[in-house]
């Protein structure tokens, strides 16, 4: 009986809940249909914000390259000024030393001019001797046989001290014309840097607002951080294979020249660089740059990402120096980075330099410690100018600071 009243209960819920399910099932599948349109509109939102700061980092990417190149040029005509003042300040010492030389010949001859009119001769003689048509003039031969050679040098030195001066003049009128080129050049180069700087500030103005939330940049944070490790990693590699190709022929080179002089090999300067780039770091080694570290290794960036590096303050300009010998592996602008400069040291240890307004080595270079191979700046985005630098071991970021002094 039990298992007969059992049964027919739950047909008739079965019954009921059919009923009720009939009714609600509509008002579900428009809720639905809703939710399922604005998960649509949000992810064609945030695709739209990815373009646009894909866009921005584009855009800042070519800017930064291109004040990059302007600071390059501006630097270089900062040092032909540099050679063209220097020059100039030459020929005016030069033709400062001539006049007083020729004032001295002047008043020699003058002496020499005086003796021989106390002797009787007219007046007239230095007009006959500084004349270019005196050597024809009948009227020199006697002059001629009153006068020594000692004279005649003197009128010869006066006339070459003379083209001497004229020539430095000349010179110096071409210098002082170079020089207002250079200046019109180098001013004209400030503008258009000035330009672009205002351009890069407007882009990371923008690209600024559309990183705003913390999930965001907290995402991007997280991109950069694995497109510096996939681009160093396949730098490091085309590296290894340069070395190999390189240190092979220093092989091949030493072995043919000992074989031919029956002699130790001597390496050239570059060779021995080769050979001591490889040898990895040990020891603590001077600063980059020197400044006020803003972030230390491991503090907090964003959300759960941490600093893999160092960010020292510096002003814009300032050099950045290879903290050991070492290889360039990589020299390029990256995302969150800037301009980029990483340097082997062998045995799977490097050094990074990020946030460069310049690089003044190319990929392949063989650099020494202390060696210039970038300026401060504030690529990459950044607000303030600054050197963001980094140690890597195997791959790995290990807190720089157990290696400088």
């Amino acid at each position: 009986m039990w298992f007969l009243v059992s049964n027919k209960i739950p047909r008739k819920l079965t019954a009921l809940f059919g009923l009720g399910l009939f009714f609600a099932f509509p008002l579900q599948a428009a809720d639905l249909s809703k939710i399922q349109q604005q998960i649509k509109q949000q992810e064609q939102k945030i695709a739209e914000q990815k373009r646009t700061q894909n866009q921005l980092q584009s855009t800042l990417k070519a800017q930064e390259i291109k004040m990059s190149g302007m600071i390059g040029e501006l630097r270089q005509t900062e040092t032909d000024l540099k050679e063209t003042r220097k020059i100039i300040s030459e020929t005016n010492k030069q033709i400062r030393t001539l006049e007083q030389q020729e004032r001295a010949q002047k008043e020699k001859l003058a002496k020499q001019l005086d003796a021989v009119y106390r002797s009787g001769n007219p007046s007239s003689v230095v007009e006959h001797l500084l004349s270019d048509d005196a050597k024809k003039a009948d009227r020199m031969k006697v002059y001629y046989e009153h006068m020594n050679q000692a004279r005649m040098d003197a009128i010869a030195e006066i006339r070459n001290t003379r083209a001497q001066l004229d020539e430095q003049k000349n010179v110096l009128n071409t210098q002082l014309q170079e020089q207002q080129t250079q200046l019109s050049t180098q001013k004209k180069q400030q503008q258009e840097l000035q330009k672009m700087k205002n351009e890069r500030q407007s882009t990371l103005n923008k690209l600024s607002k559309s990183l705003k939330q913390d999930q965001n940049r907290l995402q991007t944070l997280k991109e950069n951080e694995i497109a510096l490790r996939n681009e160093i990693q396949r730098a490091a590699q085309a590296a290894q294979q340069q070395e190999k190709r390189e240190r092979e022929a220093y092989t091949a080179k030493k072995e043919s020249e000992e074989k031919r002089s029956n002699k130790p090999y001597q390496p050239t300067s570059q060779e021995q660089q080769l050979i001591r780039s490889n040898s990895g770091l040990s020891g603590r080694y001077a600063y980059p740059v020197v400044g006020r570290i803003l972030h230390a290794f491991g503090s907090q960036q964003a959300g759960e990402v941490k600093w893999k590096g160092i960010v020292i303050s510096a002003r814009a300009g300032t050099a950045v120096k290879s903290i050991a010998n070492g290889r360039v592996i990589l020299a390029n602008w990256l995302q969150g980075y800037g301009l980029v400069v990483v340097v082997d040291h062998g045995k799977g240890d490097m050094s990074l330099y990020g946030y460069n307004q310049s690089v003044s080595v190319k990929v392949g270079s063989l650099v020494r410690a202390g060696q210039q191979i970038a300026e401060v700046g504030n690529s990459g985005g950044q607000g303030s100018s600054g050197l963001y630098f980094e140690i890597r071991r195997q791959g790995n970021a290990v807190n720089p600071m157990g290696w400088l002094r």
